[in-house]
């Protein structure tokens, strides 16, 4: 039994390691991305004049389409959980995103902060994993799709580039099979029995180190679990995709609005060249080796939109995409810190308490410490 509890802590400090490595990475390349590549691209103060020079009119269309890309954000969010209003899904989304964007560890402690709200509207356990597996497989659908799309558009008006091309053919295959995988999954009787009971044994393997009973029934669960996960996809399917494709799109328009309005014309970076760059960055930073792709969007971006281009376009080029990002990266940061704090103080005056809260605190916890989440 010591030897098993002495190989316990050696994994958790190891675990411990790996996290904060790629925690360093992360900074490590956020630094070297803002402090010595994107300056040898473009210039900050280049940038920041373009931005300045900006028309009240291009000011109030830039705040125009960020609000209805957080709008369609939170409409995507209704569809996939049923029941939950647009200005809870948009409290939901704020304070979620205000944390992954700044807490270290910051992907465990959001989906701890959004499964403390739902469940305190009264949300089951069973509905918010349903509601976390469904939206995240669609957001995944649409980053691999996208490419497809934009190659079609380039196609149609001129030659599109290898890049492109490549990422389609990648894309395109990971999302049918991952299409086919989910499909065939929600299909399969069989699959889900063995699955549950593969879960049941590690569950018990993992809970037993810590001395602790495991989870009973789980292959019975993951049997409900699917035929609750095919009546939403089959009841909502078609909405959950239009939602996405429009929170998809409304992304792209804030940065095809930044680059007009800081006098990017078409002639330079025409719309379907800006969507290409959109959909090629969407689908590198399906890895995360930075919170939301911070440093590798930027330079990604600028680098491939200002190929063959002068300097003077190049500047504006990246103050275009300084600016998008910090209407859809920064800006949900401040409110959603606001609001989450005033939900937190709300529900602490009220002496409320659901499920999530203490699960939302061990996170928060964890993230502080440097230590992994505990499965």
């Amino acid at each position: 039994m010591a030897a098993e509890d002495s190989g316990n802590a050696a994994d958790q400090r190891s675990k411990r390691r790996r996290q904060r490595l790629t925690r360093l990475l992360a900074i490590a390349v956020i630094l070297a991305v803002f402090g010595f590549i994107f300056p040898s691209i473009a210039s900050y103060s280049a940038a920041w004049n373009d931005v300045s020079a900006m028309t009240a009119a291009w000011i109030l269309a830039l705040i125009g389409v960020t609000v209805l890309n957080l709008f369609t954000g939170w409409w995507f969010i209704t569809t996939c959980l049923p029941g939950l209003s647009l200005p809870r899904a948009a409290a939901m989304n704020l304070s979620s995103t205000a944390v992954a964007n700044t807490v270290p560890g910051g992907g465990a402690i959001a989906l701890g902060v959004s499964y403390s709200m739902t469940s305190a509207w009264g949300f089951s356990t069973e509905e918010f994993t349903l509601y976390t597996l469904v939206s995240g497989l669609w957001s995944q659908f649409a980053k691999f799709g996208t490419p497809a799309v934009a190659l079609l558009a380039l196609s149609a008006v001129g030659r599109p580039s290898s890049q492109l091309v490549l990422a389609t053919i990648l894309g395109t295959g990971v999302f049918l099979a991952a299409l086919g995988a989910v499909i065939w999954a929600l299909h399969s009787e069989n699959f889900m029995a063995v699955l549950g009971r593969f879960a049941q044994r590690a569950a018990t393997k993992v809970m037993g180190w810590f001395h602790r009973s495991g989870p009973k029934d789980l292959e019975e669960a993951f049997l409900e679990f699917k035929h609750l996960a095919a009546k939403l996809i089959k009841t909502r399917g078609w909405l959950m995709s239009v939602s996405t494709l429009t929170s998809d799109l409304t992304g792209w328009f804030v940065q095809l609005a930044c680059l007009r309005s800081v006098g990017v014309t078409a002639g330079e970076v025409s719309w379907e060249k800006s969507f290409a760059g959109y959909a090629l960055i969407r689908l590198l930073t399906t890895i995360p080796v930075t919170p939301g792709g911070l440093g590798i969007t930027e330079v990604g971006l600028t680098a491939y939109l200002a190929a063959g281009l002068g300097t003077g376009a190049t500047d504006r080029i990246a103050a275009a995409i300084l600016l998008s990002r910090a209407l859809t990266f920064v800006v949900p940061i401040p409110i959603g810190a606001v609001n989450f704090a005033a939900w937190r103080w709300l529900r602490s005056k009220d002496g409320a308490a659901s499920p999530g809260d203490a699960e939302t605190e061990r996170l928060m916890q964890a993230g502080v410490e440097g230590d992994p989440p505990k499965e």
